[in-house]
C-alpha cells in the first residue's frame, strides 16, 4: 500500500497526460483519465474512498496503453501503478467466461494443444458457419472471442533449432508467444526464415510459456511471475544475443521483468533486425502496393522501438508506406480488453479504421498479434478484404535467395 502511494503522489496533477488518453478523449470524463484514476487510487489507498463496482469500473476501462507515461514530466510510473492497484482489489473483480478462457489457454500448454485441435474441428467441419447461423457463440457468450478468429491454417512442427542460412553472425533465442503459436503461425514461420537469411541461429525453447501479461494486468501478480520465472529458465543459454518477439505485448512484458539479464536482451524483431545492420533490399522483390503501418501501444509507449517496422518494410523496393495520424491513439484491442470492454474498444477501433482505409492500401500491418486480430476482425465486419500481417511476414513473402549485403 506504500508503494501505491509513493507512485500515486508522484502525479502533480498538471493535466498534461489528457490529450493523449484515449478514454478521456472519447468520454470526456475526468474519472476516465490518467490524472483522475491516479486520483480515485490516492483517495482509496488514503482510505477516503471505500471499494466500490463504480471506482472499479473507472480503474478497469484504462486500456494500459500507457501513452500517458511518454508525456509525463513527473515521470509517474502508471502501468505500474494501475497493476498494483488491480492487485490489491482483485476479489474485487469478475472474468468474463471468454477472459477466463482465454487465460487458462494460454497459461497452460495441455489446455492450448487441446484449443488447437477444437479449432482445427470448429473451423474446417463448417461447424463454426452453422455455430454462427445459430447465434451459438453469443448465447454461450463466447462471440467476442469468435470474432477473433482468422481462417484456420495446420501448423508445421517447430524444431528447437534453426541454422542460419548464410555466414553465422550470431544467436537469438525466439519467443512465439501463447498466441502466436495458436492463431499466427505464419508470422512465427517468417520470423525464423528472415532471421536465418540475416545469419542468426535461431534457438526455440518448447518449455516456454505465456509471457504474463494477461495475469498481471487482471491482477494476478503471483501467476506473472510464476510465468516470468519459466521464461527466464527457458531462455537462460547465456549465448543467445538476444530474445527475440513477435508480439510486442508480449515484448513490453519481458522488458520489465524483474530478472534483469532476461529483460535487457529482450528487443522487438524488427528493431533488432534494424539495429543489427542488416540490409535485404537487394533480396527483396518490389512490392507495388500501399501499405499501412499501425504502431501497437506496447511497441511505442513501452519497448519505444516503433522505427524498427518502418525502416525494415521502407527496405521493399516500390513500396508505398502509409502511417496513421497522431490522432489515433490505440486500436482498443489491449491484451483482453477488447473482450471486457468491446463498446469502448469498438469505438477506437473504428476510428482507427476510417484512418487507415481512407488511402487504400493494398496491406495493413502491424507488430502485435492481439492489434492485428482485433482490426482484422472490424475489417470483416465491415466486408473488407483487406489483409492483416505483420511486417516480419510482408518481408519474409518478398524474400528471394540473393546474397545478403551487410
Amino acid at each position: 500500500m506504500n508503494n501505491l502511494l509513493a507512485d500515486a503522489d508522484l502525479c502533480v496533477k498538471c493535466g498534461l497526460c489528457l490529450p493523449h488518453c484515449p478514454t478521456y478523449n472519447q468520454t470526456q470524463n475526468e474519472n476516465e483519465s490518467p490524472r483522475g484514476r491516479i486520483a480515485l487510487i490516492q483517495a482509496w489507498a488514503g482510505k477516503h474512498l471505500e471499494t466500490s463496482k463504480k471506482l472499479v469500473e473507472h480503474i478497469d476501462n484504462c486500456l494500459l496503453c500507457r501513452s500517458c507515461e511518454q508525456v509525463c514530466p513527473a515521470v509517474v510510473p502508471y502501468g505500474r501503478l494501475i497493476n498494483n492497484f488491480r492487485e490489491h482489489i482483485q476479489t474485487e473483480r469478475h472474468s468474463t467466461l471468454a477472459v477466463s478462457l482465454l487465460k487458462t489457454v494460454s497459461q497452460n500448454k495441455n489446455v492450448s494443444r487441446l484449443a488447437e485441435s477444437g479449432l482445427r474441428f470448429y473451423q474446417t467441419t463448417g461447424l463454426q458457419k452453422t455455430a454462427r447461423f445459430l447465434k451459438l457463440p453469443e448465447l454461450l457468450r463466447l462471440d467476442k472471442i469468435d470474432r477473433l478468429l482468422p481462417d484456420y491454417h495446420k501448423p508445421a512442427p517447430l524444431a528447437p533449432y534453426y541454422p542460419a542460412t548464410i555466414t553465422a553472425r550470431g544467436q537469438v533465442g525466439l519467443f512465439i508467444g501463447c498466441m502466436g503459436s495458436l492463431l499466427d503461425h505464419e508470422t512465427v514461420d517468417a520470423a525464423i526464415k528472415v532471421l536465418t537469411a540475416a545469419g542468426f541461429n535461431v534457438v526455440i525453447p518448447e518449455q516456454q510459456t505465456c509471457c504474463g501479461a494477461l495475469a498481471l494486468h487482471g491482477g494476478d501478480s503471483e501467476t506473472s511471475k510464476q510465468l516470468a520465472s519459466i521464461n527466464c529458465t527457458a531462455f537462460a543459454d547465456k549465448n543467445l544475443d538476444a530474445i527475440i518477439t513477435i508480439a510486442s505485448g508480449c515484448g513490453s512484458q519481458m522488458r520489465e521483468y524483474q530478472q534483469t539479464e532476461l529483460a535487457g536482451k529482450v528487443i522487438d524483431i524488427s528493431q533488432f533486425l534494424i539495429k543489427s545492420a542488416c540490409d535485404f533490399s537487394e533480396r527483396l522483390l518490389p512490392l507495388t502496393a500501399s501499405v499501412c503501418l499501425h504502431t501497437p501501444c506496447s511497441l511505442k509507449n513501452v519497448m519505444r522501438e516503433e522505427q524498427g517496422a518502418l525502416k525494415l518494410l521502407q527496405q521493399i523496393p516500390t513500396i508505398k508506406i502509409t502511417q496513421l495520424p497522431a490522432t489515433i491513439q490505440c486500436c482498443g484491442s489491449a491484451g483482453s480488453y477488447m473482450l471486457d470492454h468491446p463498446r469502448m474498444a469498438q469505438a477506437l477501433l473504428n476510428n482507427l479504421l476510417t484512418a487507415a482505409l481512407e488511402p487504400q492500401p493494398g496491406y495493413l500491418v502491424s507488430s502485435n498479434i492481439g492489434c492485428a486480430l482485433h482490426i482484422a476482425a472490424g475489417l470483416r465486419e465491415r466486408g473488407i478484404a483487406l489483409e492483416v500481417l505483420h511486417p516480419i511476414t510482408l518481408i519474409a513473402r518478398q524474400l528471394t535467395s540473393n546474397r545478403m549485403t551487410n
